[in-house]
């Protein structure tokens, strides 16, 4: 169990999975007091890419874990199956964000000095690897799956600042959003630059100029 739940005072419900179907997972993330009530938080996840597809909460009277599978359940009855299920580009997107992700979290810990040298070879090595994979990945794309990767989503578009928050720092977000990585790793840059071009100015739009 993560360190930060040993002495949570609803251990028993954190972090476990509460829900499962064809195209989703379910955990708990967080519960507490409020009011007169317990507040559980779930984090729902894509079972194609593992990646975190939307957050929601509920309210309780008692710490019960019966309730809180029930509760998910028809939760996730009311998701659909995403559009882009298991699309190859989707996959790509997932690996991008994760990279980037990982790679702040890696190096605000370099910056406390928090790693040991035997670690950040070790990180570093790995890094390598997952991005040979990625670059292969991306560049076996077809044209069509190419061109989503730089076809802005609804969701992107309507974006708000709490969720701006889930991240450490806008900068952060942005760089996921950005997507430069996944464009210089593109075998034909010329044949998909107008998408790149009309993508970045939308984010520019959006976000501003960093």
């Amino acid at each position: 169990m993560c360190n930060r739940y040993l002495n949570h005072k609803y251990w028993q419900l954190v972090p476990i999975r509460v829900g499962k179907n064809e195209y989703f997972e379910a955990y708990t993330m967080d519960v507490y007091d409020i009011d007169h009530y317990i507040k559980v938080t779930i984090v729902v996840y894509r079972l194609d890419t593992l990646e975190a597809y939307s957050f929601f909460d509920f309210y309780i009277e008692k710490p019960d874990k019966k309730e809180c599978v029930i509760r998910t359940d028809k939760h996730l009855m009311q998701l659909g199956r995403p559009v882009d299920w298991k699309s190859p580009h989707r996959y790509c997107l997932a690996r991008h964000a994760f990279r980037i992700l990982r790679n702040e979290k890696f190096k605000t810990n370099l910056d406390k000095n928090k790693l040991s040298n035997e670690y950040i070879y070790r990180y570093m090595t790995i890094a390598r690897l997952r991005e040979t994979v990625l670059i292969k990945k991306l560049n076996f794309l077809s044209d069509y799956e190419k061109i989503q990767l730089f076809t802005l989503k609804q969701w992107e578009i309507d974006i708000k600042d709490w969720e701006m928050d889930r991240y450490s720092g806008k900068d952060t977000l942005y760089a996921i959003h950005r997507r430069t990585y996944l464009y210089k790793r593109l075998y034909d840059k010329e044949k998909f630059k107008d998408y790149y071009l009309e993508y970045n100015q939308k984010i520019d739009e959006l976000y501003g100029k960093v």
